[in-house]
């Protein structure tokens, strides 16, 4: 199930304009977190508190009804990025009015958290926190920044800490690096971009079987309401407002990779104020 993909068909697009005749409320709310081509793994992070049970039945019932299309994935979707990147996605998931008011609650919450404490980490738990078992100098940390001087800021603040670094600037520069092996343990990810904007290219993670998973921190100064919920929806793990104190960026970093602080790096590195 794990390795599905799940795509409305032109029946589903109808249903979710009304346009299909009655269908049952449970069948509603999960055809609405499908959008584009949507792993099992990102439906089942937008079913917040739904069992998975529940949710691969009604998968399967959306299956037969001719709502939701499945598929394997392909070798398209497991490793070109570059053409992942190029087709167009929706940048603001469908969301049942349960979801919306959930999150709308959520962002209230992390909006205020942000604004006092400088970072916020998604409240309901659902966004991926894994422990990776890897010393903290095997851990890679890709930063997309166009500006060079906070790039270079950050940059400094991984490498300090005892993290590997990559950085990216533009659309074309994320989709080279994220084409590289291995992939990043974690992404700090700057909203406004050249050419693109975070949100765009979060939502395109999401969507994505090998990109869904990597756990990624918004930079941004754009830290109202609306963009913390905007975030939400899309998957994303954690919100640090810019400017942002060294330890700050770092402590979020560590909570959202799950890492012990400070436990597995090597002696005489780590952040220091």
């Amino acid at each position: 199930m794990a390795d599905i993909i799940y795509n409305r068909t032109e029946l589903g697009e109808r249903a979710m304009r009304g346009q299909a005749g009655q269908i049952a409320p449970d069948l509603v709310r999960v055809l609405a977190l499908v959008s584009g081509d949507t792993h099992f793994d990102l439906v089942k992070k937008r079913a917040i508190r739904m069992p998975e049970a529940d949710l691969k039945a009604v998968l399967e019932r959306l299956v037969t009804a001719g709502l939701v299309s499945s598929r394997g994935s392909t070798d398209r979707d497991d490793l070109d990025f570059t053409m992942h990147f190029a087709t167009p996605v929706a940048e603001t998931p469908a969301l049942t009015d349960d979801d919306k008011k959930r999150l709308g609650l959520e962002a209230t919450d992390g909006h205020d958290i942000l604004t006092k404490t400088g970072s916020f980490m998604q409240l309901s738990g659902n966004a991926p926190q894994t422990t990776l078992g890897k010393a903290w100098t095997d851990i890679t940390v890709l930063i997309i920044e166009d500006d060079e001087i906070q790039a270079r800021f950050a940059q400094n603040i991984i490498m300090k800490a005892g993290f590997k670094q990559r950085h990216a600037a533009s659309r074309e520069e994320i989709v080279g690096e994220l084409n590289k092996q291995p992939l990043p343990d974690c992404m700090l990810l700057d909203i406004e971009l050249p050419g693109t904007n975070g949100f765009d290219i979060l939502a395109r993670m999401r969507q994505h079987p090998k990109l869904k998973h990597v756990p990624v921190i918004m930079l941004t100064a754009l830290a109202s309401q609306q963009d913390v919920f905007k975030g939400l929806s899309l998957g994303a793990n954690a919100y640090v407002s810019k400017p942002y104190k060294k330890q700050t960026l770092v402590d979020t970093i560590v909570k959202t990779l799950g890492l012990k602080p400070y436990a597995d790096k090597p002696a005489g590195v780590g952040p220091t104020g």
